[in-house]
């Protein structure tokens, strides 16, 4: 008899789905704060007004995406005639696919998504809000990745704008953005800001303490008893705080979980944690660098030549920006934006210098090779 590779009855995972990016935990915690806040804003879409535009701010793996799927949740289970509607707008970036997106899921199958005017679509998405009357409420989560060639303006414009060609419509949009540089207000036009105005609602990294619990969480629901040691889910803690990403901590444990099931295992072991790391940090990098605009990634490539050359002498910001401007014209507010994104995202890490300035130290937080192959 050929030897078999699935066994679907030997597993260690109770619960799949309590690994998956896009779940939403029953209990979301330390994020009570800021699930009030956008409750708050969004709740007047329950009594038929217009809800509270709001922005939520912060790294990524701060929960920002989690708290607006948890609201969102319950706007549609309390009632019929609220409307949300989740764009990730990294890979629905265009005005167009946006206001598809919306269409698609008020009237349940998709327009032609080309050969029409925004306008088609607008129309008829107003008609049925009016029809229903009901309230829209359009979460673009990462909106950064619509700022270009005027995306945000446009969708944005279109959504708090609606009711002056369709009286009768009331709509509402959430924002989530994690990039530190980014402005809305700098590709918007002020006459759309002086009507958007959103409740700005702030999301700060995970503490250690507060990851433990969190990965507490996920191996009780997810997984069956014992197979995570204390002084196992220590170190995957650690290894999530090098990370700077908690969800660098829940695809780790999954990974680390299905290489001791492999190996027919039903405890997991240091072994099995340094294995899975290698693979889940070479995937979130890449993640990251596939993210970052030109001028960041060309930052990083600059910072990691200039640690390949000098490993052992401290890299400054100050004599950084000196050898960059050397390879492309920019402004030293410019450089320090791109600095701050890739510390954001912890590629690397800002020491600031005991002397007066804003100078810092800069230490790359992975192998200079290693980001460089990726």
């Amino acid at each position: 008899m050929p030897q078999r590779y699935l066994m679907h009855n030997q597993t260690l995972i109770r619960d799949h789905e309590v690994f998956e990016f896009n779940y939403t935990p029953e209990t979301i915690h330390y994020r009570d704060l800021q699930l009030r806040q956008l409750a708050g804003a969004l709740s007047p879409a329950l009594r038929g007004a217009c809800p509270c535009n709001t922005n939520l701010r912060g790294p990524p793996g701060t929960g920002k995406t989690t708290c607006v799927r948890r609201i969102f949740s319950e706007l549609e289970e309390t009632s019929s005639r609220v409307v949300p509607v989740f764009v990730n707008c990294e890979s629905i970036n265009t005005a167009f696919r946006v206001f598809a997106t919306v269409f698609g899921q008020l009237f349940g199958h998709q327009p032609p998504l080309s050969g029409i005017p925004l306008q088609r679509l607008t129309g008829p998405i107003a008609a049925e809000l009016i029809r229903r009357k009901a309230v829209l409420i359009v979460c673009l989560d990462d909106a950064n990745y619509l700022g270009h060639n005027g995306q945000l303006d446009v969708v944005i414009r279109s959504l708090v704008r609606m009711y002056e060609n369709y009286p009768g419509v009331k709509a509402g949009v959430v924002t989530t953005i994690s990039d530190h540089t980014f402005c809305p207000l700098t590709v918007i036009d002020p006459a759309v800001v002086s009507v958007w105005q959103p409740e700005e609602v702030p999301f700060f990294p995970y503490k250690k303490d507060e990851v433990s619990t969190i990965l507490q969480d996920r191996i009780r629901m997810g997984l069956y008893p014992g197979v995570i040691p204390p002084g196992i889910l220590d170190r995957i803690v650690a290894l999530t705080m090098e990370g700077g990403d908690l969800r660098v901590g829940i695809d780790l444990l999954k990974h680390a979980v299905l290489t001791a099931e492999r190996d027919a295992r039903t405890v997991v072991g240091e072994q099995d944690v340094t294995t899975a790391f290698e693979t889940v940090r070479g995937a979130h990098l890449s993640l990251l660098i596939e993210g970052l605009k030109a001028g960041p990634e060309q930052l990083l490539s600059h910072i990691i030549r200039m640690k390949q050359e000098e490993r052992a002498a401290p890299l400054t910001s100050r004599t950084l920006y000196e050898s960059f401007r050397e390879t492309r014209d920019v402004s030293y507010t410019a450089f320090h934006a791109w600095l701050r994104r890739l510390s954001d995202l912890r590629l690397i890490d800002l020491h600031r210098r005991a002397a007066k300035g804003n100078a810092h130290e800069i230490e790359l937080r992975f192998d200079p090779k290693f980001v460089k192959d990726i």
